[in-house]
């Protein structure tokens, strides 16, 4: 039986300890959505175990969407102690965000590598984070303004073509390209969104 869950963002966070104190996008995001009247949660973590226990507690919450915060790479996610490998750190996020979607602010890592990992056996709906390394500050523009948006728009529910339309909107606004993936009649599938001249590129992964 499916969990009924409640259109709200869970937030988690974790940098290097030079980048605790003034970067820490989850938090403002997190600030500007209570602004707005939602309920988000936020934790900062900055261990491999404090993060499992996190995830853990998402899948039993009643939050819809998973927000994560923490520097990357094509095949890695860097917590502050610790980096997890792609195939791992999915593994922590296959059984809890089962009719969830997961949001990544993060460099690099959201890829077909980690999409093939995650989503076929998860439940999981969608990934959306960007395509390449990304600026702190282009970071908390874009999430802000994206879930600034989609909330004023519609509280009740993200759609997939909502998420799409307002992403583009959103990385033009600071001209980066983000990735979303999804599965799509069994097959993944990847669009580009932001700044490609011809509107979102949809490819089978």
């Amino acid at each position: 039986m499916s969990k009924d869950t409640t259109p709200e963002v869970c937030i988690v966070e974790s940098l290097s300890l030079f980048d605790e104190e003034n970067r820490k996008e989850g938090e403002i995001i997190s600030r500007t959505l209570r602004m707005a009247g939602m309920r988000p949660h936020y934790s900062y973590v900055r261990t491999r175990e404090e993060f499992e226990a996190f995830v853990s507690e998402f899948g039993e919450s009643d939050y819809r969407y998973l927000h994560i915060s923490c520097h990357g790479s094509r095949d890695s996610f860097s917590l502050t102690t610790e980096a997890i490998p792609t195939e791992e750190f999915a593994a922590i996020l296959v059984p809890h965000v089962r009719n969830r979607r997961v949001f990544l602010s993060t460099c690099l890592a959201t890829n077909s590598r980690l999409a093939a990992e995650l989503l076929p056996d998860s439940g999981c709906y969608s990934i959306l984070g960007p395509k390449s390394s990304i600026e702190f500050g282009d970071s908390a523009i874009f999430w802000t303004a994206f879930y600034h948006l989609r909330f004023k728009a519609r509280r009740e529910a993200m759609k997939r073509q909502e998420i799409i339309e307002t992403a583009t909107k959103c990385a033009n606004l600071i001209d980066q390209q983000f990735r979303l993936f999804y599965l799509e009649n069994g097959n993944l599938t990847k669009e580009v969104l932001g700044d490609t001249g011809a509107g979102p590129i949809k490819v089978v992964a």
